[in-house]
C-alpha cells in the first residue's frame, strides 16, 4: 500500500508540475475573477417594480400551465402526481432584470459543467500523451516495472485532479458571484437546506462526471499513444458520431455518453429523451470509464513501449 500512495504522490507532482496544467490553472482563475468583477458590475438591486413584474408573470405562467394551455405531455407528469402539483415545481422563466440573482447558481453550475468535462478529458489526454512524446514512459518503467500499477496510478491521478479541480472550479466561481449577488443584486430563495442540497447535487455529479471524462481521455492517449489523436477522437465522437448516428439510429441515443451526460449532470429523469434515471444514467458512465481504462491497461500490458 505504501508502494502504491508513494507512486500516486509521484504522479500527482508530475501533474502538477507541468506548464499546461500551471498555466491553465491561472487563466481559469483569471477567467473566474474576470467573472465575478462582470457580473458585480451589471448587476443593481431588484426594484418593487421589478418584484411585481416577476409575480404577475409567474402566475400568468402557473395559471397557463394549470388550465392545460402549455401543451405538457401527461408521460412527462410523474405517477401520482397531479398536473396542478406538477406546475407548481416548474422553474418558470422569469421577466429579465439587471439583477443577479444567487439562487441561479444552479443553472450557472450546469452550464459550467461542459468546458470543465472538456478540461478534463485534456488534463487526461495530455497527461498520459506528454509522456509518450517525450520518451519518458520507458525511463519510469526501468524505475517501476510494474506497467498496470504504473498505468492505473497515472489514470487515478488525473481522476482525482479532474474531481477536485471541478469542486474548487465551481467553488470558486461561486465565491466569485456572490458578491454581486449579496452587494447589487438578491439572495433570495438560497437559504433553505433544498436549494443547497440541489446545488451540492450538481457540483459532486458534474465532477464524478469530470473524473470519468479524465479516464476515458488518459485510457484513448494511452493506447493511441498521442494527445491530439485523443482530442480529436473525443471531438469527432461528440460532433459526428452522436450528432449523425442519433438521426440515423434514434434508438441507439440512449447509450451515447453525451445524453447520459446531461441527465447525470441535470438530476432529473427525461424519459422523452433518455429512459433512465439519474444513478443509472451515471452508473452507464462509469462503466464506460471503466472498459476504457481495462482496455488501455490491457494494451499497456502486452505491447513494446520503446
Amino acid at each position: 500500500m505504501s508502494g502504491l500512495l508513494a507512486l500516486l504522490s509521484t504522479e500527482l507532482r508530475r501533474l502538477r508540475s507541468r506548464r499546461l496544467f500551471r498555466i491553465g490553472a491561472v487563466l481559469i482563475v483569471l477567467g473566474i475573477v474576470l467573472a465575478g468583477v462582470i457580473t458585480l458590475a451589471k448587476s443593481h438591486r431588484i426594484t418593487a417594480v421589478e418584484i411585481q413584474a416577476q409575480q404577475s408573470f409567474r402566475q400568468q405562467q402557473l395559471q397557463a400551465c394549470e388550465a392545460g394551455q402549455l401543451g405538457i405531455p401527461p408521460e412527462k407528469i410523474p405517477p401520482g402526481e397531479s398536473l396542478q402539483e406538477f406546475c407548481q415545481n416548474i422553474p418558470f422563466a422569469e421577466v429579465s432584470t439587471h439583477s443577479f440573482a444567487l439562487v441561479h447558481l444552479i443553472d450557472i453550475y450546469k452550464g459550467t459543467t461542459v468546458p470543465i468535462v472538456l478540461l478534463a478529458w485534456l488534463l487526461g489526454a495530455s497527461f498520459l500523451g506528454a509522456e509518450w512524446h517525450a520518451g519518458t514512459m520507458t525511463t519510469l518503467l526501468a524505475w517501476e516495472p510494474r506497467r498496470i500499477r504504473v498505468l492505473l496510478m497515472k489514470a487515478f491521478a488525473a481522476i482525482l485532479v479532474a474531481f477536485v479541480g471541478a469542486v474548487l472550479f465551481q467553488a470558486v466561481l461561486g465565491l466569485a458571484l456572490t458578491p454581486a449577488a449579496v452587494l447589487r443584486g438578491t439572495t433570495a430563495g438560497t437559504k433553505t437546506r433544498a436549494w443547497f442540497e440541489t446545488l451540492l447535487g450538481v457540483v459532486l455529479r458534474g465532477a464524478t462526471l469530470a473524473a470519468i471524462a479524465a479516464a476515458i481521455g488518459a485510457a484513448i492517449a494511452t493506447v493511441a499513444r498521442n494527445t491530439a489523436a485523443a482530442l480529436g477522437l473525443a471531438f469527432g465522437y461528440l460532433l459526428i458520431v452522436e450528432n449523425l448516428l442519433g438521426v440515423l439510429r434514434h434508438g441507439w441515443r440512449s447509450w451515447f455518453f453525451g445524453v447520459n451526460a446531461v441527465v447525470l449532470v441535470d438530476g432529473h429523469r427525461h424519459p422523452e429523451v433518455l429512459p433512465r434515471s439519474v444513478l443509472q444514467a451515471g452508473l452507464l458512465l462509469g462503466l464506460y470509464g471503466v472498459a476504457f481504462l481495462t482496455i488501455a491497461t490491457s494494451w499497456f500490458a502486452r505491447r513494446d513501449v520503446t
